[in-house]
């Protein structure tokens, strides 16, 4: 089996308000297979997303939510319209591959992904449909009962944009690898910031996303005789 991942551009309603619109406009897509759709709409800024939000509501979207000072809306819809026009998800899936939600839009196109055999799918029958991209890598580990999706917001929230520079900058310099194959003082000299400084936004980058995590780690069956953490009641 392989994972499937697709780009492509098609006259789709939902998508069709993304074509001229910054790169940092995004939209998160859950469809019931062509029945009730939900969009999850980030503008990047209120002005961005006050647009965009009548404009889906204008093609029969409700919004179930809108936070106030966020540039994000959660809209619904009674039914797919983008099943019906360019019919990505029905028609990749009658070849019995397995549609993974959710799929996302933006103004590089629209990406889906599937679970498929170790033969790549034809894609001829997306005919209404231009193929921007198309990739696959082996599925190789089963697991899914530990499985979960994360929204990456729950991970990432609580970092600052310098926790997160950090956390970048080390792991592209190679501060993970085995062995490590630059130092804190290093990039802090590269930097131009104290080891001291560097080495407080790492650690606190590090817990802030291990403790995003942690509630969904300690849900995962522990291997035999493996201690709880200490002071907390896992299993």
């Amino acid at each position: 089996m392989r994972w499937l991942r697709l780009r492509v551009t098609h006259p789709c309603p939902f998508a069709d308000p993304l074509a001229e619109a910054s790169p940092s406009v995004r939209v998160t897509h859950l469809c019931h297979r062509g029945r009730e759709a939900i969009l999850e709409v980030h503008g990047g800024s209120p002005e961005l997303l006050g647009p965009l939000v009548e404009r889906y509501e204008s093609l029969g979207g409700e919004v179930l939510l809108r936070e106030v000072g966020n540039p994000a809306a959660l809209l619904r819809f009674p039914s797919c319209a983008c099943c019906r026009t360019g019919k990505v998800i029905p028609t990749v899936e009658e070849g019995g591959n397995l549609y993974l939600p959710p799929s996302s839009y933006s103004a590089e196109g629209e990406h889906y992904q599937f679970l498929v055999p170790d033969e790549v799918p034809s894609l001829e029958q997306l005919s209404t449909v231009r193929v921007l991209e198309v990739g696959t890598h082996p599925f190789t580990a089963l697991g899914t009962d530990d499985s979960f999706l994360v929204p990456a917001a729950n991970l990432l929230r609580e970092l600052t944009p310098r926790q997160q520079w950090a956390l970048v900058t080390a792991y592209g310099r190679g501060y993970y690898r085995i062995p490590r194959a630059v130092s804190t003082a290093e990039m802090a000299r590269d930097l131009g910031i104290s080891r001291e400084a560097f080495d407080a936004l790492l650690r606190k980058a590090e817990q802030k996303v291990l403790g995003g995590l942690f509630p969904y780690l300690s849900l995962v069956r522990p291997p035999d005789r493996a201690p709880a953490p200490e002071g907390r009641t896992v299993w």
